[in-house]
């Protein structure tokens, strides 16, 4: 492993996990009966689908987004007093409560003049969104500079004005998804003992292996596309990508859940490969429901590597979950946010 500096655009990770006597996410209650999340896959080799355990980018994306906060906390990153709070809304409840005011905007439409073309537009509808254009910017600008947790999960509300503010996460999940005929889930009776007659109920719990995929933007983190330019400076976006590395490895330290406190799942198995592109190059991930995904994967870095450069994109395997954490604590040495003056066509 080397320390030489690098800027990073992204970064994805494709992996195959071992979780035993789970039950994580649950989809409700039927009677007395828990039941848990099922997906249907379906491959190549495969004459019908088949229906296996799993748990959804939703859960993923809270557990990390947990982590995230007391990373936060703890690390003294700027957050709104939503942020702080770990409320749902984050900025909105700042907005709601007083604590931040955005830009307002009175949007005017004129109404065509007879005679001209539907889709033409007066001189005064093109000022309007401008205008309108305008304050968007220094709102969004005003909440990456306030909110981390704004910044990196993402938000979507209207205001009292009618206006719209909204980012998309700089990180995603896709569900961890049981590999077919390599997981088991099995029901097993309980007693929920009290003062009066137990009740009797049914827990659903799951072993087996999970393909999990997640993809980092990191160029994303304190852009704002409405000016094309960076609301914060490169120490504070380092910062931030720096707790987002780290709220992702808690994510498979500890992945909150349901049933935890008599079902705390038996981890005893994380491989897979990290991928990071150093330019506009998306970093290569494929699910751990192929078999072959990790030569794939290599075969995509050297392929991608030829077309647009060496070191284009950078690799990092790991057999274990202690091997994930020291390529983790790589990437935290020794990445920097990549950053550019030119446009993103992004939101």
């Amino acid at each position: 492993m080397t320390n030489m500096k690098f800027p990073v655009y992204s970064i994805s990770i494709s992996g195959l996990l071992s979780w035993h006597i789970h039950a994580l996410n649950n989809e409700g209650n039927e009677g007395n009966q828990s039941l848990t999340r099922r997906y249907y896959i379906i491959q190549n080799d495969m004459t019908e689908p088949e229906y296996v355990n799993g748990i959804s980018g939703d859960m993923l994306k809270h557990i990390q987004a947990e982590h995230l906060h007391r990373i936060a906390i703890e690390e003294q990153l700027t957050l709104s007093e939503g942020g702080k709070q770990f409320h749902p809304d984050r900025i909105k409840y700042d907005i709601d409560n007083k604590h931040f005011e955005t830009t307002k905007i009175k949007v005017k439409a004129e109404k065509a003049k007879s005679g001209k073309a539907k889709n033409e537009k007066t001189e005064g509808e093109k000022e309007e969104n401008e205008k309108v254009e305008t304050d968007l910017a220094a709102s969004i600008n005003s909440v990456l500079k306030l909110c981390a947790m704004s910044d990196l999960e993402g938000f979507m509300f209207t205001d009292k004005g009618g206006k719209t503010l909204k980012r998309e996460s700089a990180i995603e999940f896709g569900a961890v998804v049981g590999l077919p005929n390599r997981v088991k889930t099995q029901s097993y009776f309980h007693a929920k003992y009290g003062t009066d007659n137990p009740t009797p109920y049914n827990v659903q719990v799951s072993s087996g292996l999970y393909a999990t995929v997640l993809n980092i933007e990191a160029f994303r983190i304190g852009y704002n596309p409405h000016t094309f330019s960076y609301s914060i400076d490169a120490t504070e976006r380092k910062k931030r990508l720096d707790a987002l590395l780290k709220s992702v490895l808690y994510t498979y330290l500890q992945p909150n859940g349901a049933k935890r406190n008599t079902h705390l799942p038996h981890p005893d198995h994380f491989e897979g490969v990290i991928t990071v592109s150093t330019r506009r190059c998306p970093a290569p991930m494929l699910s751990a429901l192929e078999d072959s995904y990790d030569k794939q994967i290599h075969s995509l870095v050297n392929t991608l590597n030829n077309i647009n450069g060496a070191g284009t994109i950078r690799s990092y395997d790991f057999k274990s979950m202690a091997e994930f954490a020291e390529r983790i604590q790589t990437l935290i040495e020794c990445s920097q946010p990549w950053e550019s003056e030119d446009a993103e066509a992004i939101e």
